[in-house]
């Protein structure tokens, strides 16, 4: 932002307005005390003070416009100059003006109006400069008004520095609160797919197990405690990993952690989902390694996902996992056989919205439909290039 818009006052501050008595009052003051000791020059009258006086009042306006300022003191010093009165802190007054010019906007926009001062000051005492020898005198007033420029763009210099921290912590300031708005909002999204996957799975198996058991309740008791025995197992598991997810959340340094699950642990999913009623045949081709963390956890909870949709929509069904390591990536397939809504598994629901937050998170991707020859494909494709 440029400084000379910020807080240019309307009406001379009331600092200013002293300034100008004080320095006025001073000026006639030491002026008539210093005397005249060159019979050559005026003394002061009527006019010469009248002069000051334009010259000092005119700094109360110093903030308001510079520039007017230092027109009206440079004219009324020329003629004060012109008519030859006695030397005296008068001189100053366009300095000040000239300081107050550099020190808001700058040395280039000071160096041009205090040099049309200083030329105007040397014209209206050239003539009496060349009688009296006082050039060297005027050659000093120069040096005045270049170290004006000097000290005011100095102190211009220093305001745009102390600005410029200020905007910088500012805007250091927002991008923390974005960045942790942002952290916030990316925790939420994760905590979100984390318990959708441990529930919406484990609650599928419950589902289907407490309606198998229902139906043979009085006429297979035997099949019904099979049912029950599913469903501990699985509510078991739904437990434990909610009790983990917790525990991570707690984040007190102190609870233990389990492992994150990863392909090795797909015995468990398959296992589910056959006390489900869902046959699950898996395949794995390709050299077998370890994968990145993330990529393990991916990969496990998208075939876990897209289990739990074949439970949950599928109908009775029989269900392929096929896993391929391909040099730098791992490519996952999750196939059915089941007559359910393919509509209703990709509309309702966040799973196969989740799956490809997932996979992008990792730089990987999802495809998931319905199949031509009936049944329902997910195919996700991740990234594996840092896996040991």
């Amino acid at each position: 932002m440029d400084s000379a818009l910020v807080d240019r006052p309307r009406r001379p501050p009331l600092v200013d307005v002293a300034l100008a008595v004080a320095f006025t009052v001073a000026a006639l003051a030491i002026t008539t005390a210093i005397g005249n000791d060159d019979r050559e020059q005026q003394n002061l009258d009527a006019f010469g003070i009248a002069l000051v006086v334009v010259a000092g009042a005119s700094l109360a306006w110093r903030r308001v416009s510079p520039v007017i300022v230092l027109i009206v003191s440079t004219i009324a010093l020329s003629i004060y100059a012109l008519v030859d009165y006695q030397g005296g802190p008068v001189y100053l007054a366009p300095m000040i003006a000239v300081y107050t010019m550099a020190s808001r906007d700058g040395r280039r926009r000071a160096i041009p109006y205090a040099i049309g001062a200083a030329a105007a000051l040397f014209a209206g005492a050239f003539v009496h400069t060349l009688e009296n020898g006082t050039f060297v005198t005027h050659l000093l007033y120069l040096g005045w008004v270049v170290g004006a420029v000097l000290v005011g763009d100095a102190v211009h210099n220093r305001r745009e520095y102390l600005i410029g921290l200020e905007e910088r912590a500012r805007h250091l300031e927002e991008t923390r609160e974005e960045e942790a708005r942002r952290r916030v909002a990316e925790e939420r999204l994760r905590i979100a797919r984390d318990l959708h996957d441990v529930v919406a799975h484990s609650l599928a198996s419950i589902n289907i197990q407490s309606g198998a058991g229902l139906h043979v309740i009085n006429r297979h008791p035997d099949q019904a405690s099979d049912a029950l025995a599913a469903i501990k197992h699985a509510s078991k598991e739904a437990l434990d990993e909610l009790r983990a997810t917790l525990d991570m959340l707690r984040d007190d340094g102190e609870a233990p952690r389990a492992p994150t699950p990863g392909l090795g642990d797909l015995a468990m999913l398959t296992s589910g989902a056959e006390r489900a009623g869902i046959p699950v045949d898996v395949s794995v081709s390709g050299p077998v390694r370890h994968l990145p963390p993330a990529v393990e956890l991916t990969a496990y909870r998208i075939i876990q996902e897209s289990l739990t949709n074949v439970m949950r929509h599928a109908g009775p069904a029989h269900a392929c996992v096929s896993i391929t390591y391909a040099p730098a990536a791992v490519d996952i397939e999750v196939v059915d056989d089941g007559t359910g809504s393919a509509r209703v598994r990709t509309a309702n629901g966040h799973g196969i919205r989740g799956m490809r937050e997932r996979a992008a998170i990792v730089g990987g991707r999802v495809e998931a439909g319905p199949r031509a020859d009936g049944g329902y494909r997910v195919r996700a494709h991740l990234p594996s290039e840092s896996s040991r």
